[in-house]
């Protein structure tokens, strides 16, 4: 074979390049993930563990509640339900009375309750006397919530302290306070107006006795009766005198039986009997308020019995009803009293003066006049004592009846456990802040990252297609029987392991990936240290195992070291070959693991002289090509040394080989454009020591797959 044939120029495609180069899918996102998976952790435990301190270090806040229940109907037990108020006015009251529960009205009146202008939580004990209690208003404000259920009369009242006794009670006390504001503010007006209606009645009452008493006596003293027709006193006393006599004695007589009649059902204990009772408007009102009353006497013994505090109230409610039915049978039956006695009165009053009216035509007129006058002043008095009268009843009852607007279905008991700080929620917190930290920190460090990660990383920045990803070998791998072998030894202990089926990827690339397979291959990398004599030595083995004819040359004159490989000492190499002081047969060495054939470095070489440039290169490797099937060389960095861009001009195919998380990518690119320059044909790359994870490999590289395959690797 001749090593220095024309080649067709550009890229050896061994395969095509992936369809996502210069793209980043998910599956890169969840390498970079996993690559990062310490720093993730790491910070993502430390912000929630200093979240979790930190709640340490607060105060705790205790918080209870207080249920209350609100009628926005404002009705008295006597009256029948409102229907007709609609949805959205009643939604109105109940927002009203929230905003009147947290309003500084109310929390005035609970700091004074509780002497919450002298707590050091609510008032800086520093300031004026008079600024503590508008701060204690303010702070307290800021301690409650109060809010209504939705769609439900239901409303809750919220405290928070550092004690849960004393949030407890301010809970409670918002809504006592406003439980008793709204009796007093439904009642005073009821009671102001009872008083006043009170003093009045008894100011009338006084008048209209002494009115009746001064007509009584007037009468009496001159003689008058009602309907006194004018004239004369011969024309209104001669003639008609009998008739007027008739008429009251006839008067006098119905009124006395009247008053008889009645004397005789009080007696018997029948007040209510009277005609006058009977007939009077305010004692039928009272009758029918005593009816309703008594009817919910009747509901309440049935539903709770008469030991309920409702039953109670009724009870009460109709014993006064009662009173005030007596009292006013009473009035009546006293009105009939004065109505009889003021008819035998104009009797005997006629009788007495008969004779003596003659005389006293002009003053009778006169009397008679101002008696008329007295009366209308009497009659407008008890018309307006009957009207107040009944106005104090209604409002009476109204004072009586009425019923809280509010009432408390739940009280604040205090808390066990304080709410505040919720050190779940503030880990839970820590943790998604953490999170996002270490998401930001890994996503600077990726852009701040020049080095290649992965196998698909390495394709998208040489745009040379992927072979293989060599796996990292661990410490714990590479002891064997208690001794540590190197990865070129791994590859022969354990011929059946990932990482030797990397090499026998290569290998299959080499030899079956296309219709004319290269026979003189370069290893070469950008920097040193990139695995690429351990790649080299490592290949070389595993073809020498499966049975190929192969030599390994050393190419790399300044820190060649494959002497070593073969296990005894060597006199002469491949720069005496070259100078013409040796023979091949003299330079070439038996690799001490494998039936591999070695031309090695026996020292480091640093001549001017161009040793891989001259006609005995050509010769070199002419010559070894017919004695071996395969040559493979082990070259010097592309990017320090010149000698590794010659021997891959002569090389039917060069293999690229970047080492994770060491090269960069601009030296990868870099190494491989030089390649293109020279014309040489680049088989594929190999990254080299990348972690033995699926997400660390792309789909595309077969070292995706060691996971799913290892117990089958093992287990051969």
């Amino acid at each position: 074979m001749n090593a220095i044939d024309p080649r067709p120029a550009g890229p050896y495609q061994r395969y095509p390049t992936s369809p996502t180069s210069g793209e980043m899918g998910i599956g890169d996102l969840f390498g970079i993930l996993m690559r990062r998976k310490f720093v993730i952790i790491g910070v993502t435990l430390a912000i929630a563990a200093a979240t979790i301190a930190a709640t340490f270090l607060m105060t705790p806040q205790y918080r209870s509640t207080t249920i209350l229940k609100i009628d926005p109907s404002s009705r008295s037990i006597t009256d029948k339900a409102d229907t007709s108020t609609s949805p959205q006015v009643t939604e109105a009251r109940l927002d009203t009375e929230v905003n009147l529960i947290n309003s500084k009205p109310s929390a005035l009146q609970v700091v004074q309750a509780l002497d919450l202008a002298n707590d050091p939580e609510f008032v800086n004990m520093g300031d004026p006397e008079d600024r503590r209690l508008s701060s204690a208003v303010d702070a307290l404000l800021d301690h409650v919530q109060v809010k209504r259920e939705a769609s439900s009369y239901l409303v809750t009242i919220g405290a928070n302290s550092v004690s849960p006794e004393k949030a407890a009670k301010i809970a409670n006390t918002f809504a006592e306070t406003y439980v008793a504001g709204s009796i007093t503010d439904r009642t005073g007006t009821a009671a102001s107006q009872a008083d006043f209606l009170k003093q009045r009645l008894d100011t009338l009452g006084g008048e209209i006795s002494t009115a009746d008493n001064q007509i009584a006596q007037y009468r009496a003293r001159a003689g008058l009766v009602e309907n006194q027709q004018q004239g004369t006193v011969t024309d209104q006393q001669i003639g008609p005198i009998s008739d007027q006599l008739a008429a009251a004695e006839s008067d006098a007589a119905a009124a006395n039986g009247e008053l008889q009649a009645a004397r005789g059902q009080i007696a018997q204990g029948q007040i209510g009997a009277v005609s006058g009772v009977l007939n009077s408007q305010v004692i039928a009102d009272l009758r029918r308020q005593r009816a309703e009353v008594a009817r919910s006497q009747a509901e309440i013994n049935a539903r709770y019995g008469p030991r309920h505090p409702e039953y109670a109230r009724v009870t009460s409610e109709l014993n006064q009803i009662d009173a005030n039915l007596r009292d006013e049978a009473q009035r009546i039956v006293g009105g009939v009293a004065s109505r009889a006695r003021a008819a035998n009165a104009r009797v005997e009053s006629l009788r007495a003066t008969l004779n003596r009216l003659r005389g006293e035509q002009a003053s009778n007129t006169k009397a008679s006049v101002l008696a008329q006058s007295l009366e209308r002043q009497a009659k407008s008095k008890q018309d307006m004592y009957d009207r107040l009268a009944e106005t104090l009843q209604g409002v009476s009852q109204q004072e009586r009846d009425n019923l809280p607007t509010a009432q408390v279905v739940q009280r604040a008991a205090p808390a066990l456990s304080p709410y505040s700080p919720n050190r779940t929620l503030f880990a839970a917190l820590g943790l998604i802040l953490g999170a996002l930290l270490s998401l930001g920190i890994v996503l600077i460090l990726e852009l701040m990252q020049n080095v290649l990660t992965s196998g698909e990383e390495l394709e998208r920045a040489t745009e040379v297609p992927l072979i293989t990803s060599i796996p990292r070998l661990s410490a714990a791998m590479l002891k064997n029987g208690g001794d540590r072998v190197s990865p070129e030894d791994f590859v022969v202990r354990k011929p059946m392991s990932g990482y030797a089926e990397a090499f026998r990827v290569i290998r299959n690339t080499i030899s079956i990936g296309s219709d004319v397979p290269a026979r003189i291959i370069s290893i070469v990398s950008a920097v040193p240290n990139d695995g690429k004599s351990t790649v080299a030595l490592s290949l070389a083995r595993t073809m020498a195992m499966a049975g190929d004819s192969v030599v390994l040359v050393d190419g790399d004159l300044r820190r060649g070291h494959l002497h070593k490989a073969a296990g005894e000492d060597v006199s002469c190499g491949l720069v005496e070959v070259l100078s013409g002081d040796a023979t091949i047969d003299q330079a070439i060495a038996r690799d001490s693991e494998t039936t591999l054939d070695i031309l090695p470095l026996t020292k480091n070489s640093f001549s001017p002289v161009d040793l891989f440039g001259s006609d005995r290169m050509k010769a070199l490797v002419t010559e070894l090509g017919e004695r071996y099937h395969y040559i493979i060389f082990d070259t010097a960095p592309l990017l320090a040394v010149a000698d590794a861009r010659i021997i891959a001009s002569l090389s039917d195919g060069v293999i690229y080989v970047a080492r994770a998380e060491k090269t960069t990518r601009r030296a990868a690119k870099l190494a491989v454009e030089l390649l293109h320059q020279d014309r040489s044909t680049i088989i594929g790359s190999v990254i080299s020591v990348a972690y033995r994870k699926s997400s660390v490999f792309g789909r595309s590289d077969p070292g995706y797959y060691y996971d799913k395959y290892r117990e089958y690797q093992t287990a051969s």
